[in-house]
């Protein structure tokens, strides 16, 4: 008696033994992309996902008009320059927080959409993050000091501050960065969190200071009155009344008694950056009225003594010139 073996179902039977698919399996996916009702579920899903990006362009939109009209509501009052300097700030960090917010609502949102599981995604990036929180450290800080930076209104857009060597105007005050303009154009790239020490020269007032020397053959009273001269006279200027904080300047007499100089000076409490203008137009007035008093600026000068080749007492340039005519 022989026995036939049946001939094996390819359809059922065939079996990849690697991934466990079968033909049908196979067919049926087929069948599935094929069908109206999969093209339907995309095309819904591809709606769905272009109106969420769609209002989240709109939310930054209606966050930037916001901003504008912000900082437009205090540009054009002179009497809350600090207000305006303080709004100019925080609208800028406002601003970037609230689209770094609405990108990343959006981003989970699409991914839900899309079929991902975002509760796992939020989970691992919650892992991912505190990995990274150990190796960012210096990231963080950074974040830390400028919050506080910004929030205790220690600087803003505008002010002139000093870091170290240099001195600059504040451009931008981020969460992380701050960026400052020196005087030759460089924009210096600050981190918040090196930035322990510095100098605000835009708080209160800030003192115009010019240093005079006289010299000494020159007679110290006559010049000091005339310094006071040029110092009322400043002082009654249109610019000199708008920028002030005390009522007239003050001329210190006799500060110093240097090699070829006695030194004076002239110093007036104006407003936060006007020392600048204030001290030019004050160096200018003074050349000129000494100029038509006749009184000297001194340069330096040097005696030199020669010792005679006897080895008797040494002869001044002066008293050589002086037997010379």
């Amino acid at each position: 008696m022989q026995f036939s073996t049946p001939p094996s179902d390819t359809t059922t039977a065939v079996t990849d033994s690697t991934l466990g698919i079968t033909a049908q399996d196979v067919a049926q996916a087929a069948n599935a992309v094929i069908s109206p009702e999969f093209w339907l579920g995309v095309g819904m899903t591809a709606l769905r996902v272009g109106l969420t990006i769609a209002l989240a362009l709109l939310a930054i939109g209606v966050v930037t008009r916001i901003k504008k009209r912000w900082v437009a509501s205090v540009q054009d009052d002179p009497a809350t320059d600090k207000r305006r300097q303080r709004v100019l700030t925080t609208s800028d960090l406002l601003g970037s927080v609230a689209r770094y917010v609405i990108w990343a609502i959006t981003i989970v949102t699409v991914l839900a959409m899309i079929g991902f599981d975002v509760r796992a995604l939020l989970a691992g990036a919650g892992i991912a993050g505190l990995a990274i929180g150990f190796g960012a450290q210096t990231l963080v800080k950074d974040v830390i000091s400028g919050f506080f930076l910004l929030f205790d209104d220690t600087l803003g857009n505008g002010d002139l501050i000093r870091i170290g060597a240099d001195t600059g105007t504040v451009e931008y005050v981020g969460l992380r960065l701050i960026k400052v303009r020196k005087f030759d154009g460089e924009l210096l790239m600050v981190p918040a969190g090196e930035l322990r020490t510095f100098g605000n020269k835009s708080v209160g007032y800030a003192r115009a200071i010019v240093e005079v020397g006289l010299s000494y053959e020159q007679n110290a009273t006559e010049a000091l009155r005339v310094l006071e001269e040029v110092a009322e006279e400043w002082a009654a200027t249109d610019h000199a009344r708008e920028v002030m904080v005390e009522e007239a300047p003050q001329v210190q007499a006799l500060l110093a008694l240097g090699d070829s100089a006695v030194t004076a000076r002239v110093v007036v409490q104006v407003q936060p950056g006007e020392q600048f203008p204030a001290e030019r137009q004050l160096r200018s007035l003074i050349k000129t009225r000494f100029d038509e008093r006749g009184i000297e600026i001194p340069f330096p000068r040097r005696t030199v003594y020669v010792k005679s080749a006897d080895g008797g007492p040494g002869v001044s340039d002066a008293d050589a010139a002086a037997a010379g005519a």
